[in-house]
C-alpha cells in the first residue's frame, strides 16, 4: 500500500506512522506542500492521501479539491479540528474518507485502516454465478 503524506510538520504523526508502518508493504511518501504533494501523485498509483489541515501554499481541502481533478477516485483523509457537519458541508463531493484528529494516534490509525479495508471488499470483483 503506498500512501502520501502531506504535511509541514510530520513530528505529531508519529504514532499515526507508527501503526500504519506495522501494516504488510506500506510505503510512506512524504511531501511538506500541496504542490510536492500533487507533483508525488504524477505517475504514482496512491492508496492513501493523507493531507494536514493546513499546509504552507494552501489548506488540506484546497488541496484534495485539486487532487481529485488530478486523480478523482483517490482515497483521501484530512487532518483537522472542524466538527462534524462543518467538514461533511466543507468536504462534500470530494470523497474524502475521514477526518483525523489534530494529534491522530494508533486508535484513528486503527480506524482509517479499516475504513480502507472495507473500500478493498467493496471493489473486489464479483463472480459470475454458475448457469443452473
Amino acid at each position: 500500500m503506498t500512501i502520501l503524506f502531506v504535511a509541514k510538520d510530520f513530528s505529531r504523526f508519529s504514532r499515526l506512522v507508527d501503526r500504519l508502518r506495522r501494516e504488510q508493504d506500506v510505503e510512506l511518501v512524504p511531501a511538506a506542500t500541496g504542490a510536492s504533494g500533487l507533483e508525488q501523485l504524477r505517475g504514482k498509483r496512491l492508496d492513501l492521501v493523507i493531507v494536514d489541515e493546513q499546509l504552507d501554499d494552501m489548506s488540506g481541502i484546497e488541496f484534495v479539491k485539486q487532487l481529485v481533478k488530478v486523480n478523482p477516485l483517490a482515497n483521501t483523509a484530512i487532518v483537522g479540528s472542524l466538527e462534524d457537519e462543518a467538514f461533511h458541508e466543507a468536504t462534500e463531493g470530494l470523497g474524502v474518507l475521514m477526518q483525523l484528529p489534530a494529534h491522530p494516534d494508533e486508535k484513528d490509525g486503527e480506524a482509517l485502516l479499516a475504513v480502507l479495508a472495507k473500500i478493498a471488499i467493496l471493489m473486489q470483483p464479483v463472480a459470475p454465478k454458475a448457469a443452473s
